[in-house]
């Protein structure tokens, strides 16, 4: 007899391309991958893989199998999905979050799939959402919530919220009273995060479109190190508004007003629209929808601020 399990390690084999990638993916050991194969090269009395090769290349009769294990795993899913139990075809669950998803909600987000899907895994991931869109494309992870930096084809994207931004500084190092243009913004040295942040690279798109030359200095990966960087006066910043109004409140950080307004940043739930957990991250994201919120936590907020919030 055939089962699922024997099923899905041929697939994932052949999708990955070794068996310890395989094993990864179906939360299991590499040694249960290779009996699952040996218990289907006997059942069918066929060998599957050529062994005398060091990659797992499919012999002609595994290509025809990996294509019959395809059709019955996705007609599972879908059945799965049909009956509202998606989360049966789902052992572990990779998830991607930018540092501000995992300062803000992530945790209320965790708490969440753990009582709705208790048998599930979950696993979260935290990265600059570039990094993370490469890792889903990969099949590294299985889901992100990201800013609006993917893009290609078989992605599916559920918009979450807008997230606002605030240009702050250092107190006392813009006048307060004056709403600032852009040239003059410009002016100013620019600290931004290193790497393959996804805002700043909404805001490089938008820097051009405004035909602004700035001075950008590159303050690390840290959201966190950036808005401590920024309170020290060595730069101006675009921060999340939301996130760090306790900051702007207790005197730590000045809100800059400028003449013209910044872009919001609008963060997604995305997934493979292929995947064969297509159904189960679809779920998912309305859940993420659900969830979403840039605030800060309330126990993250300083005892005075906890009551008026």
């Amino acid at each position: 007899m055939v089962s699922f399990k024997q099923l899905e390690a041929i697939y994932w084999v052949a999708q990955l391309g070794t068996f310890a990638a395989a094993a990864e993916k179906l939360y299991t050991s590499e040694s249960a991958i290779s009996k699952r194969i040996t218990e289907l090269e006997a059942v069918f009395n066929v060998s599957l893989f050529d062994r005398s090769l060091r990659s797992a290349r499919l012999t002609r009769r595994g290509v025809e199998v990996v294509e019959y294990a395809h059709t019955i795993l996705d007609q599972r899913n879908q059945l799965l999905d049909r009956m509202g139990r998606a989360e049966l075809a789902v052992r572990r669950f990779r998830v991607g979050v930018t540092e501000l998803v995992a300062l803000t909600w992530l945790p209320r987000l965790v708490e969440a799939f753990r009582s709705e899907y208790p048998d599930v895994s979950f696993e979260p991931e935290v990265d600059l959402s570039t990094v993370l869109c490469e890792k889903l494309a990969a099949g590294a992870i299985d889901f992100a919530i990201v800013p609006p930096v993917f893009g290609g084809t078989g992605t599916m994207a559920v918009p979450l919220q807008k997230m606002e931004l605030a240009w702050m500084c250092r107190p006392g190092m813009v006048p307060r009273t004056k709403a600032l243009s852009l040239t003059q913004l410009a002016g100013f040295p620019i600290l931004a995060q290193t790497g393959k942040s996804g805002v700043d690279a909404v805001y490089d798109q938008w820097f051009q479109e405004q035909r602004l030359s700035v001075k950008k200095t590159y303050a690390g990966n840290s959201l966190v190190a950036l808005a401590a960087l920024t309170a020290s006066g060595f730069g101006i910043s675009y921060l999340p508004a939301l996130y760090f109004r306790d900051h702007v409140a207790r005197g730590l950080l000045q809100q800059i007003r400028l003449e013209h307004p910044s872009p919001a940043i609008l963060y997604h739930a995305i997934y493979r629209e292929s995947d064969e957990i297509a159904g189960f991250s679809a779920r998912f994201a309305q859940l993420c929808v659900r969830m979403c919120d840039f605030a800060k936590p309330v126990e993250d907020l300083p005892p005075e601020k906890r009551r008026k919030t």
